[in-house]
Parts: structure tokens; C-alpha cells; sequence
């Protein structure tokens, strides 16, 4: 409930910085943790704590006086230090909070943990990765990103160990863009703008990723649930309307005029062949761009996204219309071009 104190680790990535708005604006008080020197505050509710999470081993002082945990810090791009903070101390983290009479735990792991799929349709119910062993063939990727995905999943089966008394939510969100970043297609080589422009985007706006992440603490601070129960949640939403990068792309163009939305797409034989050569696996599986995500488990659990894509997406043009004016007027008072 507001006024209580929650603890969020990895609050100065991409969505530790929105959650962390989001719950002081909802009236919490928050501890933030960082791995790097904390930003400065001059919010009487917000507490910074600088942790090496991966190498600390008493957390008991960290959850101390906390009623929620949402647990973002994660190692997304050195393989060799994924399992530390991934799953041992997201093991650690969960102990230290339960054995402090935490009320709800919420870990934010990926889809990344289903691999490349046998199946187009994922549910929660679906084939994961092999925890103990790097088996190349579950997933079309780079071997950090199959790695990335199997701790993640590792960090799940740790809370599983763990839960006791604690009501624990996993959430598994698909690809976590904010504005920049919708906007940011524009940028990738002239390559991956023709082979990728067909692709399903899998896009979850921050602003979602953060509003669900707080909806399940709060239920789980409300008393919802069994205690000791971890529920698993997908946090996607594949079921909207255009959700390929093509159609952001057009819409891009009309509203900007720069070039670089205006792509040819490549056939998605083309891309699919691309993959097959790039990871040399057989084509039993489906990569990540022909897959799907249903978020249907958590709707039914009673969340509704707060923004959504359509929304994301009309931001990203609105920001888009402005560059192209100020870009315009830019121009009109350059000395050639006296007004």
C-alpha cells in the first residue's frame, strides 16, 4: 500500500528508472539499488543503496523494513557473469526478503526463456530451455543470448525453491522498448532494415512493463494468492493490430519523410535462410520473429495494460512530427535561406 517501502534492485536500467517514477508517484517509498555511483535525489521517499548484488552476500539489511520486492537487475551481456547475478543471487535476494517478512516478490524474467519454440503459439505451458546444459539447437541466437535466457529461467526455478510465505509473480515480458527505441528502427543498417522489416516486433511498451510489475506487487501486498505460490505471467501483446516493424516504419515515413523508413522488405524466406546460416540449426524451430506470445494468462488474472503499443506508437510519431518541424524551421532561417 502506499507509504510502504519497496526495494528495487537494477533501478537505473531502462525499466528500474520507470518503476521506480511510477512508485513514488503512486506514493510508496522506495530503496533503488545500483551497481554503479547512485544518482543524486532530492526526493525525501527515494533511498539509494550502491550493491554488487552478484558478490554480496548478506542482503538481510537491503530488504530490512521492506513490504514488496520488484527484482530487475539482471547481466544481459557477459556470459560469464550471468549466472552469478542471475540466478545465485536472485536465489540470495529471495531468501534475505522472505526470511524479513517481505509480503511480494516480483522477478522480471524474459520470453527469452522458451527459446525458439517448436510451436508458433507460446503460453506459459510451453517447452523452456535446458537449465544445465547450453543445448544450441533450442534456440536460434547468439550463445550470450541462450545463455541470457537460461539463467533467467535458472533465477525463476531459484524463487520456486525459495517461496514459502512470500507471494511471488514472475513476469516474462517480450521485447521492452521506449520511446527512443520505437523510433530508433531507423538506425539499424540499410541489411537488418530489409531483412527484419517483416518481422513480428514483439514490442512491450516500459510504461506497461512498469504499471504490471507495481498491479503485482500490489496484489500480492493485498493478501492476493497463496502464499509461497509463484505465479508465471507472459507480459506481451502479439495480438494487436500491424505489429510488424514494416507498419511502424510507413507510418514513420508519412509523418517524418526521412528516408531511412522507407525500406524494401525482404521476403521472410529470405530472413528465415539468413537465420538457418547464421546459427546453423534446422528449421524444426521457429525464431523468435515467427513466434507468438499470448498475454491471455494475465488478463484473465485481471490486468489490463495501461498504455499499449497504439499508444507507445502514436508518442514515437508525435515526437517524430516535432523533429520534422524543427528540422523544417531549421532550415528556413539558415543564412541562405533568409526568412
Amino acid at each position: 500500500m502506499p507509504d510502504e517501502t519497496i526495494l528495487v534492485t537494477g533501478a537505473t536500467g531502462r525499466i528500474g528508472r520507470v518503476v521506480v517514477s511510477d512508485l513514488l508517484e503512486r506514493g510508496y517509498r522506495v530503496r533503488a539499488t545500483t551497481s554503479r555511483t547512485p544518482p543524486s535525489a532530492d526526493n525525501r521517499s527515494l533511498e539509494w543503496r550502491k550493491v554488487d548484488l552478484a558478490n554480496e552476500t548478506k542482503l538481510n539489511l537491503l530488504v530490512e523494513g521492506c513490504s514488496g520486492v520488484i527484482h530487475l537487475a539482471a547481466e544481459i551481456g557477459k556470459k560469464d557473469l550471468m549466472r552469478a547475478l542471475n540466478e545465485h543471487a536472485t536465489e540470495r535476494l529471495a531468501r534475505a526478503a522472505q526470511d524479513a517478512g517481505v509480503k511480494a516478490f516480483c522477478y522480471t524474467s524474459s520470453i527469452a526463456v522458451y527459446g525458439s519454440g517448436r510451436s508458433i503459439h507460446i503460453s506459459e505451458s510451453s517447452p523452456v530451455l535446458s537449465v544445465d546444459q547450453d543445448v544450441v539447437s533450442e534456440y536460434w541466437a547468439l550463445d550470450y543470448v541462450r545463455e541470457y535466457g537460461r539463467t533467467k529461467l535458472a533465477g525463476e526455478l531459484a524463487l520456486l525453491r525459495v517461496a514459502e510465505r512470500m507471494r511471488c509473480t514472475v513476469l516474462r515480458p517480450a521485447v521492452v522498448v521506449d520511446i527512443s527505441q520505437i523510433i530508433g528502427v531507423r538506425d539499424w543498417n540499410f541489411i537488418k532494415r530489409m531483412l527484419a522489416s517483416h518481422r513480428h516486433a514483439h514490442h512491450i511498451y516500459v510504461g506497461d512493463v512498469s504499471d504490471a510489475l507495481i498491479w503485482s506487487m500490489e496484489q500480492g501486498l493485498a493478501g492476493k494468492g497463496e502464499p509461497g505460490r509463484v505465479d508465471i505471467y507472459n507480459l506481451a501483446e502479439d495480438d494487436r493490430d500491424m505489429p510488424r516493424h514494416i507498419d511502424f516504419m510507413r507510418k514513420a515515413f508519412a509523418v517524418s519523410g526521412d528516408r531511412r523508413y522507407r525500406v524494401f522488405s525482404a521476403p521472410w524466406i529470405v530472413d528465415w535462410l539468413h537465420d538457418f546460416i547464421r546459427f546453423h540449426s534446422l528449421p524444426i524451430r521457429n525464431p523468435l520473429w515467427r513466434m507468438r506470445f499470448s498475454g491471455e494468462r494475465l488478463s484473465k488474472a485481471g490486468y489490463r495494460l495501461k498504455y499499449g503499443m497504439a499508444k507507445a506508437e502514436q508518442l514515437a510519431l508525435a515526437r517524430l512530427a516535432k523533429e520534422a518541424r524543427a528540422a523544417m524551421q531549421s532550415d528556413l532561417v539558415r543564412p541562405d535561406n533568409p526568412v
